[in-house]
């Protein structure tokens, strides 16, 4: 009985184990399917060393494994498949190891998911019981989406202080590019920034990808066709690329790409607020893709951005080189003026050079016209055959066939393809050739020469095409010299041997010097709420009366109005040198009236051993505030004209004229000249005019002409040239005249 009652009480307990066993083994299951629905990475270790006892379902999934055993081999055993410290497996069974000791540990994870991948998750370590035995529970909240937003947003903030703190371009780039990856993971970027010259673009980057593809394709021509990079350069629009191996703008990189595991590109142009090209942003994708709304988004941002900090990257470079550029051009320009007549065209060969230097020039040459076969023919440069060698001679362009194939007053290329490329390149490979026309007015003076220039590689810099063209005034004023001087020299010789060719030279010295003014001597010009004219009247076939009306940045105007002492050819020959440098002096010293006046007088005292001078009035007009600034260098006093108020004489401070004095202080007032009011400048031409009785025009007449003018329904300047007309009627005219009125109509 004993024994049975011991057998029943046995199979009780076994029932019993039984079904605990089975209620453990449901309730693990349970316990374990809960696991699988949390939405949490979760992940059980043993307590003692990091092995891997339960995984649940995301956690498999978010590391691409089916068992724990797959996940423990393939993760938790291989040091190699972890990001670098401090996110490596040492890192993290670090991490474990202080929980143990402390209870629990909480930190954001870095995982690597795959390759190129990788996971943040916001992740917390306790001790806990699992299967019955001590354990350590990790879980983990994905939080790859907002950590990833803040790495962009605090690369985003780098950025923009480099841009303010003015750091080096290539860091930029860095930032830019490491941006781009994090905003849209499983990408590479490159930057190709564009050489002007070239016409290529050049890969940049310190990334290892970014290395890898410099060193294989350092460089893409900017046309359309040399993979999606020179297609953007090219249309200046966004080129999506794919598949590279199937894509014909990829052909002969399809390999190279390969060997770099991308297959997918995205072009986008990066341009300043002008349109002009700066850079390409491409990003790469390892498999086929086309980027979403999202992505351009993002990608357009990115591209904002980088043209901001390679605009600012520009502007001081343009910054530094500007002080050189304009001291040199300063130099150039006073060299050019003081080249000797008798040494004309060796003179202008050592310009040449030094301006090839100084701008890294290719071939540069210097061309003029000979006025009397009308031809273009070559007198300086630094290529192919020179003046006076053999073969020089062959290089000659007829003025008329020129005007009609080159139909520009600016600046323009000569492609090989051009008519006119046969007849002005002289050797060395087919470039572009830029032609610089030289103009005597920029609207309707005959053509007077040429420079033409080529690149030591492809184009010229924009920036060096301008101080070309400063260069080139000048040029130009120095040919306008030589050919009033030759033409002034033959005819003193003509008029030993006949009278009447002399007044022909004097005429076509007349005209050249007439060319030098705006308008040749009567101009009309009416801005938005300015009316500005101006007339000129020699009393010679030349003289020394000159108007010039300069145009400057931001909407400034520079109108000047001088009168050189004594008349005739010297007078002639010493304002033509006036214009010359007042127009050089003006752009480069931007307007500012007291450092023009300086830089004059400092160049017409040097070498003026017959001590001639010149009075000149300079007036700096801001077009759009209507505020104004004047300089007055012994010249005559300008008239002021009031709406409903008596005119009057300007009784500003007066300098000593021009060219007499060496640092002589010059002073610049401020100017009203308020709706409906005008200022008259003028020459002592009008107030020292004569009638036949041999009195005085005056300045008492020009105040009661000035006050009684406004009931004419002329313009006052054509009121006045009436008024003197008519007083001087009968009488020879004994001084230049010129006039110009600036008249404010109000905004």
């Amino acid at each position: 009985m004993q024994r049975r009652k011991h057998q029943r009480r046995h199979r009780e307990l076994q029932h019993e184990f039984y079904d605990l066993r089975r209620q453990y083994a449901s309730a693990q299951e349970d316990s374990r399917a809960q696991l699988d629905q949390l939405p949490a990475v979760i992940l059980i270790f043993d307590r003692q060393w990091p092995k891997l006892l339960f995984a649940n379902r995301l956690a498999r999934e978010v590391f691409g494994c089916q068992t724990e055993e797959q996940l423990m081999d393939r993760l938790f055993s291989k040091p190699d498949a972890w990001l670098l410290g401090p996110h490596s497996l040492v890192d993290f069974e670090d991490w474990l190891a202080s929980a143990r000791d402390f209870g629990m540990a909480r930190r954001e994870w870095c995982f690597s998911t795959g390759p190129d991948e990788s996971l943040w998750l916001d992740c917390e370590v306790g001790n806990t019981i699992f299967a019955g035995q001590p354990a350590r529970l990790f879980s983990g909240v994905n939080i790859h989406h907002r950590k990833m937003e803040s790495i962009a947003d605090n690369l985003r903030e780098r950025a923009l202080f480099g841009i303010n703190a003015g750091r080096p371009l290539d860091r930029l780039i860095e930032a830019a590019s490491k941006l781009l990856e994090v905003q849209i993971p499983g990408t590479r970027c490159i930057v190709s920034l564009y050489d002007e010259q070239r016409d290529v673009l050049v890969s940049q980057g310190n990334s290892g990808f970014a290395k890898e593809f410099c060193t294989q394709i350092p460089s893409v021509p900017a046309r359309f066709g040399a993979t999606s990079i020179g297609s953007a350069a090219h249309t200046r629009a966004r080129v999506t690329t794919e598949s590279i191996s199937g894509d014909h703008q990829w052909q002969g990189y399809s390999q190279l790409c390969q060997e770099l595991n991308v297959d997918a590109a995205w072009s986008e142009p990066v341009q300043d607020q002008h349109g002009n090209l700066q850079a390409v942003i491409t990003l790469f994708s390892p498999a086929p893709r086309k980027p979403d709304s999202a992505v351009i988004q993002q990608f357009s941002s990115v591209v904002s951005l980088l043209g901001l900090g390679i605009e600012r990257e520009q502007w001081k470079l343009a910054l530094e080189a500007s002080s050189a550029h304009e001291r040199f051009v300063r130099e150039i320009g006073v060299e050019i003026v003081n080249v000797r007549a008798d040494d004309y065209a060796p003179g202008l060969q050592e310009v040449a050079r030094r301006i090839q230097a100084h701008y890294g020039l290719g071939a540069l040459n210097i061309w003029q016209v000979e006025p009397d076969e009308n031809l273009l023919v070559p007198v300086a440069g630094t290529a192919g055959p020179q003046p006076g060698e053999s073969g020089a001679s062959t290089l000659q362009v007829p003025v008329d066939w020129f005007e009609g194939v080159f139909r520009s007053r600016e600046p323009k290329y000569v492609i090989p393809q051009d008519e006119l490329y046969a007849r002005i390149r002289h050797s060395g490979p087919p470039r572009p050739v830029l032609v610089v026309p030289l103009y005597s007015d920029a609207a309707r003076g005959p053509l007077l020469g040429l420079l033409t220039v080529e690149s030591r590689h492809q184009y010229v810099k924009k920036s060096s095409i301008e101080y070309l063209s400063v260069i080139g005034s000048v040029i130009k004023t120095s040919l306008i010299n030589r050919r009033l001087m030759t033409r002034l020299s033959d005819a003193a010789d003509t008029e030993r041997r006949a009278r009447q060719k002399l007044e022909g030279e004097l005429d076509v010295a007349r005209n050249i010097q007439m060319s030098m003014v705006p308008g040749s001597g009567s101009y009309l010009q009416q801005f938005r709420a300015w009316n500005i004219e101006a007339w000129l009247s020699p009393a010679k076939a030349v003289g020394g009366d000159f108007y010039e009306l300069i145009a400057l940045p931001q909407g400034r105007l520079l109108a000047a109005v001088g009168d050189v002492s004594d008349k005739g050819v010297p007078a002639a020959l010493f304002m033509a040198r006036t214009v010359s440098l007042l127009n050089f002096l003006a752009r480069s010293k931007d307007g500012n009236l007291r450092d023009i006046a300086e830089g004059l007088n400092r160049e017409l005292c040097r070498g003026n051993d017959a001590c001639m001078f010149v009075t000149l009035v300079l007036v700096l007009v801001d077009l759009a505030s209507g505020k104004a600034d004047m300089l007055s260098a012994g010249h005559t006093a300008p008239l002021q004209r009031f709406r409903g108020r008596l005119p009057l004489l300007w009784r500003g401070e007066v300098s000593a004229p021009l060219g007499l004095y060496d640092d002589v202080p010059f002073t610049a007032a401020p100017l009203d000249i308020p709706d409906g009011s005008s200022l008259v400048l003028y020459s002592d031409g009008v107030t020292e005019a004569f009638n036949k009785d041999g009195s005085e025009f005056g300045e008492d007449r020009l105040l009661n002409l000035g006050h009684r003018a406004d009931g004419s329904g002329d313009s006052f300047l054509a009121h006045m040239r009436g008024q003197l007309s008519e007083f001087t009627e009968g009488a020879e005219q004994s001084d230049d005249i010129t006039i110009m009125t600036i008249n404010h109509h109000g905004f």
